[in-house]
């Protein structure tokens, strides 16, 4: 199995461990990990990542030209890092030998075998993905197309290498983000969807439970399939700014990072913990916050997030 990832020095240690959650529960696999990094990644670094990966498997590092992305990135990125957009370039720097490929975020972790994922037929389409929890419409009325579409979040996509080379995707992701900078949120999720929202197949909720997942919404009942996928996720997704190394993070499942970090490198690694990744915030986005800040003050709501008690199925 083909595996993508993509870094810079400041998410190593999320990698690493999403990477060893991998190997453990993919032992009978063999894996290819492909990975995406800039110069900030350093040698040591390198070993560590190295070091998580069970023997049998293969480790490659691609290490970006940053400066040669940023001639054609209009979009100022101060919300995201820069790494978000190395996935973009896949289909150009992999190897042609690697004709399918299952990109992973870094705050990820895996907790069944894949190979049923990644044998997903998607010899007709782009990509598989599993849809976002959030916002599909609102998402799909900004970017200008029928929400029927459906949106999909872009933590764990099965991408058709063969499909981006003969149909030139890279250079449709590039000029999307050069002509509509004002429409983009979440630059390569929003781009990957508009420009491929007729090239995807959905995959079940399984392989990639969002944040969303666990929340308790008194006003919407979960459905069957999203009390199964939070009760066994095979793939965890700590989205939004609940990460698990947050000491305010709330996720009921924020354990499982640190049950997969044991063994590593970084057993014993505060990093994450005290690292904060900076955030651009527009005077329009502090002027909502505080406006529905008193809001719920004087209406007496309590925005606190509730989430289900979960017990896991092993």
């Amino acid at each position: 199995m083909d595996i993508l990832c993509c870094t810079d020095h400041n998410f190593v240690i999320p990698m690493g461990v999403m990477m060893h959650s991998l190997c453990v529960n993919n032992r009978g696999n063999e894996l290819h990990f492909h990975i995406f990094v800039d110069s900030s990644v350093t040698q040591e670094q390198k070993t560590e990542i190295d070091a998580v990966v069970n023997k049998g498997n293969a480790v490659n590092f691609y290490t970006i030209d940053v400066s040669s992305i940023l001639k054609y990135l209009i979009v100022k990125v101060s919300n995201f890092p820069i790494s978000i957009y190395y996935r973009l370039l896949l289909a150009d720097i992999l190897p042609e030998s690697v004709h399918k490929v299952l990109y992973l975020d870094a705050d990820i972790i895996v907790r069944h075998d894949l190979k049923e994922l990644y044998d997903t037929k998607i010899d007709d389409v782009a990509l598989a993905a599993v849809t976002e929890p959030d916002g599909t419409g609102r998402n799909c009325e900004r970017l200008g197309y029928p929400s029927e579409l459906g949106y999909f979040n872009s933590g764990v996509i099965l991408f058709n290498l063969d499909y981006f080379r003969k149909n030139n995707v890279t250079e449709q992701l590039i000029n999307f983000i050069k002509e509509n900078p004002e429409k983009l949120g979440c630059p390569d999720q929003d781009t990957l969807n508009f420009v491929l929202r007729n090239e995807k197949r959905m995959l079940p909720l399984k392989y990639n439970v969002q944040e969303g997942s666990f929340r308790v919404r008194p006003e919407v009942l979960a459905t069957k399939d999203q009390f199964l996928a939070i009760q066994d996720p095979y793939i965890l997704h700590f989205t939004t700014n609940e990460k698990p190394w947050k000491k305010s993070c709330r996720h009921p499942l924020r354990n499982l990072y640190y049950e997969y970090r044991k063994g590593t490198p970084w057993e014993n690694s505060t990093f994450m913990e005290y690292f904060r990744h900076k955030r651009v915030i527009s005077r329009q986005q502090q002027f909502n916050t505080y406006v529905m800040k008193m809001l719920n003050k004087v209406l007496g709501r309590t925005p606190k997030t509730k989430y289900y008690n979960i017990q896991l199925n092993h």
